[in-house]
This record gives C-alpha cells, structure tokens and sequence, in this order.
C-alpha cells in the first residue's frame, strides 16, 4: 500500500519495531519505530495545503474566551477546571473545529427575527448549539419572550445517538443513517452485539428542526435573535433584571440569563469545591472514501467500541486474520500495556465505500492528544487493509468530563453542556439536553411568575436542574469515570465485558442517566457480582482509596447543615 502524503508542518513518523510499544501514560511522543517494512499511509488533512485560508478562530457559539492565553496548563483552581473545560493545550484544534462552515446549514438570521435591544426579554439565553436552540423552543412554546444570543455558527460535530432515544424525543426524522445493530470488540474474538440500534444526526435536519420549534410562537411570546459575542454579565442576586454586554459595544437585558454556550460559559460561572477534577474526551475522526472495509467489519452494523490493540505490532492488512489469543505481541497484543491510555475504534459504515472512522479515547487524564488519537488510527486502518482514496471530513472532538458542578446561590443559569450535563463516563450530552429542556423551560417559566429578584429565580432553576437526587447520580457517574480514568486496556476490556452483560434496564439508564440514585447501586452491585476476579478487586480498591469515593459517600449523605442550607441573598 502506497503512503500518502503527511500535511505541511506534519511530521512523518518512522516506522515502530515488532512489540514495541505505544505511548504510556503521560507520555505523549514516542519516536521509536513501529512493525512495518514501509512507512504507514498518512491521512492527509484537508484543508491544510499552502495557500488555502485557516479557518477563523471561535471561542465559543456565544462567548469570548476567558482561557485562550492559557499556556502550558499552568493555572490551578477555578483557572485550572477552566482550561481543561475549553480544551487543555489541544486549544488550537478544538477552535479549528468550531470554525468549520456549512452554507446549507439554515442561518438563524434568516430564521428568527431580529431583537429589539429596546425591550427586556424574559429570559436571555446565550449559545446557539443545539442545547440553547432547543431550550430557546421551549421557552417560546411557553408564551416567554426569549432573546438567542450567539453567533450564526453552524453545527459542526458528528452527533451518535441510540436510535430509540431519539424515536422518543419525535426526532427520529433527523437521522440520516441508521443501523439496527451495534457491534463492539473486547479483544480478540470477543465481539458483543449489543442489540440495539443506532443513528447518525443528520446536523441540517436538526438544525432546521430547532429553528422551526423556536419560530412556533407561543401566546404573548417568541423567539428573537441578536449576533454578538458577550463579553460581561451584570447579573445580582438583589435585581430583577439583569444586563448582557457584548463584545461589539451592544447591550440585552433579561429577567434571568441562562448560559448554553459550552465550555466557554465557564468564566461567568461558579463551581463546587472540594471535587474531582475534569478529565477528558478526545477523538480523532475522518469521514472518508475507502477500500477494504467490508474485510474485518459487518458494513451493516455500526461499530460502536473495538478495543481491539491493533494500532500497533501488526503488519499491514492482517488484523482481521488475527485468533484470539495468537497476537503477534503476545496474547491480545496487550504485553507492555499497563501504562497505556485505551483508546477504540468507532466506525459509521454510510454508503457507496463512505465510512466515518474515529479514534477515540474515552476518558483520560490529560486528555490524550489528537496527534496520537491520528497515529493510531492510520495504523490501525493500515492493519485492518483499509485503505483511505480520499478523505471528505476531518474532526477533533474535545468532550470535558467530569470535574466540579455549578454551584448554588449565583445570579445566572446555565444548561447543556455549559451546566455540565454531560455523561462523565461516556461523554454523552445532546440527548440528555433535549430530554431536560421542557422540564429547565417549566422551571425558568414557574420561577418567573412567583420570584421577584434574580437570586430567587435562578435559585429555583438550578434546584430543578441540578436537585440534590440528581447530584447523587452525578457523584456516581464521576466515581466511574475516575475508575475508567485508572484501567489499562485488559482491565478496560473485562470491564466493558461484564458491562454489557447487565440487564438492558441497567446498562441502557446508566448510558442515558435515567438511573435514580438508589438504582445506580443496584447497577454497582450487578458489576460486582458479574465482574471477573480481577475487576472485583480493583472495584474494591476503587472505592477505599480513590477520593471519588469520599465524593460520592459525601453525595450521597451530605451533611445536615450543608443539605438544609439556604441560598445566600
């Protein structure tokens, strides 16, 4: 197979000996070679020749960044939570990612009317994704009269949803493909098919859906859109009004102001204490033309998770030959491994040799680089014979994970991603914003009819977002987290294993974050039982020595004077 190109500025990396291994944690650069006597195809990025434009820089779809001078993850506290929310050092690619345009995606400027600054909204909700668009709906649908404060970006990430989420929600008629299985690989000849089915977002469809949600006015309400990037929020707790003021010198007032505008929305909030702190999601994608995908992989199912050690120690084109337990760098390929940071393949086969193909690694601590997530996939396709013709879309997914809640008692709202309503073990959060906003727009809506100041009604927002039950489950999730934070790929394998032989109930509500607090130990103690040897002792050690667990104990029985406290004024 004939090597591509590497992109300017990209430098090709030499070939890696047999059994040699992968960047350890911590590790992130490893010059020596791998298996291969021919250098390993590149993916060439698009759009990255001399002479065509960069993309402009964005902090956010709504916010100017607080952290983009951040350099060399220096900061601690408040700062520190800050910088990893908004990228860590992989800034650059994050922001070249939000960049991303698409002239067939409807503009909001063209969809909603524009806002009147003479006026004073109900409510102000600041981002344009899909988390404040579908929030902004609601509200509007409920009679508010609603300002969408942002910028008329586009959607730009590769959204995966499980298709009967998506069915419940009415929004199946925004998938473009479907798979009616998903299949994953927990080594060598350890394929599980999950039984259920799955959708890729069509981002148009969703887009145009939200925009027409936010134009069906209800009665003495609507939605307006004003273009600015805020830049200061003037919000007190003793007020009724607060005041948005953006970077080009406008102004918006609002009743209340909720955040919706993704990790940039961190620099106007506060957060617990005392908390483990963010990890995060990293995944290197292309969407691209291939050969040879049908070899090792079911074209007619979506390739949830592969586990599977091929990114290294294989020649070309043999993975797919390979019996369980006849890896040529011993057993699995997992010799030298305990230090590693997993990472998996996840694949949508779409149509015509079409195929998105992702590196991901699902939670780590740093984060684990693009560059390395775009290494082992060219040498994972290398030995799988899949060969990339042309490549149509690049992506670099950054996902916070985890970290410290809001915090009660402050003067702004927040939602979506921006009030950390994102799965801190699975990265998981469009769905679960578009399943609380009806429930965040009756709270907002309750709250302005019966509280006169600003304190009172966010106090009330965040009280519905945000309960003490649901910070419980959230204190789970993050202990979990923290334990994938901990596995090696074998103990990773085991674990996901023993996962996906729970009842539908359990590992389906964990995946969607419909497990109560009580049922969440009810989850815990299926792993337990189920769980091989070796997964019950690091489940044991886990919990008497990670200090997520004093954080989810804490959660769970928290103090009497911290539970029955009142909001300060």
């Amino acid at each position: 197979m004939a090597p591509t190109a590497h992109a300017p500025g990209v430098p090709s990396l030499p070939p890696r000996a047999p059994g040699a291994r992968c960047p350890q944690r911590l590790q992130i650069r490893s010059t020596r070679p791998i298996l291969s006597t021919r250098p390993i195809p590149s993916i060439r990025s698009i759009g990255s020749r001399r002479g065509e434009p960069r993309p402009r820089a964005v902090a956010g779809p709504g916010l100017e960044t607080a952290t983009a001078k951040k350099a060399g993850g220096g900061a601690r506290g408040d700062d520190w939570n800050q910088w990893v929310r908004e990228g860590q050092g992989e800034t650059p690619l994050v922001r070249r990612q939000a960049a991303k345009q698409d002239s067939q995606q409807a503009k909001i400027a063209d969809s909603l009317p524009p806002w009147d600054a003479s006026l004073t909204a109900d409510v102000a909700v600041v981002g344009c994704g899909p988390a404040g668009l579908a929030l902004a709906g609601e509200l509007g649908k409920r009679g508010m009269r609603v300002v969408l404060v942002g910028q008329d970006s586009a959607f730009v990430n590769n959204y995966g949803v499980w298709r009967d989420e998506f069915r419940e929600l009415g929004l199946e008629h925004v998938l473009e493909c479907q798979w009616d299985d998903s299949v994953c690989f927990f080594g060598e000849g350890q394929e599980v098919r999950v039984g259920r089915g799955y959708g890729r977002v069509c981002r148009r469809r969703l887009r145009q859906h939200l925009l027409e949600v936010c134009r069906s006015e209800g009665i003495g309400g609507g939605v307006a859109f004003h273009e600015g990037l805020v830049d200061a929020v003037d919000s007190e707790r003793g007020s009724d009004t607060s005041t948005l003021r953006c970077k080009d010198g406008s102004e918006v007032r609002a009743r209340l102001v909720t955040l919706a505008s993704g990790a940039a929305a961190g620099r106007f909030l506060e957060y617990e204490t005392d908390t483990p702190q963010p990890a995060g999601q990293t995944a290197y994608g292309i969407e691209a033309e291939v050969e040879g995908y049908e070899k090792g992989f079911d074209p007619k199912a979506m390739l949830f998770m592969d586990y599977r050690r091929h990114h290294t120690g294989l020649w070309e084109d043999t993975a797919h030959t390979i019996q369980a337990g006849k890896h040529p760098n011993a057993g699995d390929g997992l010799w030298g491994t305990s230090n590693e940071v997993p990472s998996f393949l996840y694949a949508m086969p779409l149509s015509d040799g079409t195929v998105f193909l992702e590196e991901t690694c699902l939670v780590a601590r740093p984060a684990l680089p693009f560059a390395t997530l775009k290494r082992r996939l060219e040498r994972r396709l290398a030995a799988q014979g899949i060969r990339v013709k042309r490549v149509l879309d690049e992506e670099w997914s950054y996902i916070p994970t985890g970290g410290p809640l809001p915090a009660q008692g402050q003067a702004i709202t927040a939602f979506g991603a921006a009030a950390n309503l994102i799965h801190p073990a699975t990265g998981y959060s469009i769905t679960r914003s578009f399943q609380e906003a009806p429930a965040m727009a009756d709270a907002i809506v309750d709250a302005l009819k019966s509280c006169p100041l600003i304190g009172q009604r966010a106090d009330r927002v965040w009280d519905t977002l945000w309960s003490q039950e649901k910070r419980k489950q959230a204190a789970f999730h993050v202990f979990g987290m923290e334990l994938l934070v901990n596995l090696d790929l074998a103990s990773t394998n085991n674990f996901f294993k023993t996962f996906f032989r729970l009842p539908e109930y359990f590992w389906q509500g964990f995946l969607a974050s419909k497990l109560s607090s009580v049922e969440l130990l009810a989850f815990a103690a299926g792993m337990f039982l189920l769980a091989p040897l070796s997964t019950k002792y690091q489940l044991m050690e886990h919990f008497f020595v990670d200090p997520s667990s004093r954080y989810l104990v804490r959660s769970y029985f928290p103090d009497k004077d911290e539970g029955d406290s009142t909001h300060s004024s």
